[in-house]
């Protein structure tokens, strides 16, 4: 994906001047410390789900246990930090000129222009949410680097001095290409965590079966034509103004407002309705996989059972059987 591509970290991220001497230095690393999902603004595409494995390095004096951090405080300190920054957030690049942001009370109001390539056409995206929802990336146009050297920045501040330098590494799972998959964005209502801000998302797999054949061409068929490699997934509930039916995507760029309450507060969003599929009930992975096991029996009519299997991110997700 253009301008999402990790690129090398260096030990360098971040440096302090005092002088250590080099046996008394080691560097510490914690591959897979977290998974995040997020959504990304890119003023191309609109806005798109994202997941990422997280990997840290540290380089920094040796204690009197020969430590340069402790493991378990370590892994503590960088998920809550991920917990308060990057995961389950809107990230937004705000150096860019298609990006508004105000304040009302308690919340914030974002109002997001994206022209895809090759069209004339501007989408509007708008987002109301509680104040923390989206994460802020000072530049024009997010690189996954940005991001990295943002949360880097963040975390750094919260470790001891005796840390002199810092490298994050955002690394996306491997999917082949022959592989389906897609980006999505959702909000549970419900949730009692962070999966209730209308606007977090997923890189995801799907996994389509006809009795025990696995058919790849149904699910590119639905990872690109039905969803549109890019998708956003509500319900009919979730509507405040504008039209969309339970197992569809919408046909036209006219605006969907979606809009509900919740527990972490309220939360607005207008979006293109052919950017949004609808499902029935919750927009949980499980009713995901559900509506495409229907839409493929409604599709195929194939007489041997369906077997859906759709990824929320990396490593987890749900199937259903129809």
């Amino acid at each position: 994906m253009n301008g999402l591509n990790s690129s090398t970290n260096t030990l360098g991220q971040d440096t302090l001047d005092t002088p250590v001497s080099n046996d008394r230095r080691s560097t510490l690393f914690v591959r897979d410390v977290g998974k995040i999902d997020s959504a990304l603004f890119d003023p191309g595409l609109g806005i798109i789900g994202q997941s990422w494995y997280v990997d840290v390095w540290l380089t920094g004096t040796l204690d009197e246990n020969g430590f340069v951090f402790d493991f378990s405080p370590l892994k503590a300190l960088i998920r809550q930090t991920l917990a308060s920054t990057l995961d389950h957030a809107l990230i937004i690049p705000v150096g860019s000129q298609t990006v508004q942001f105000s304040e009302f009370g308690s919340g914030e109001r974002w109002t997001l222009k994206s022209k895809p390539r090759g069209e004339t056409r501007e989408s509007r995206w708008e987002y109301s949410s509680p104040k923390g929802s989206v994460f802020p990336v000072h530049t024009i146009a997010l690189k996954t680097t940005n991001i990295e050297q943002e949360f880097g920045r963040i975390l750094r501040h919260r470790l001891p001095p005796s840390v002199h330098h810092l490298a994050v590494k955002l690394r996306e799972e491997s999917i082949a290409p022959t592989e389906a998959s897609f980006r999505y964005t959702h909000g549970i209502k419900g949730h009692n965590g962070l999966c209730q801000r209308l606007f977090h998302g997923h890189r995801s797999r799907i996994e389509i079966f006809i009795g025990e054949e696995r058919r790849p061409d149904l699910e590119h068929f639905v990872a690109r034509e039905i969803f549109g490699s890019n998708i956003h997934i509500a319900t009919v509930d979730q509507i405040k103004s504008g039209d969309g039916d339970v197992g569809y995507r919408g046909k036209t760029d006219a605006p969907v407002t979606l809009a509900y309450n919740g527990t972490l507060g309220s939360f607005e969003a207008t979006l293109p309705s052919n950017r949004i599929f609808f499902v029935e009930g919750e927009t949980s992975i499980e009713s995901m996989a559900r509506e495409v096991a229907r839409l493929i029996k409604r599709e195929e009519k194939p007489s041997d059972k369906i077997r859906a299997v759709c990824y929320e991110g990396i490593d987890k997700g749900a199937e259903f059987i129809l």
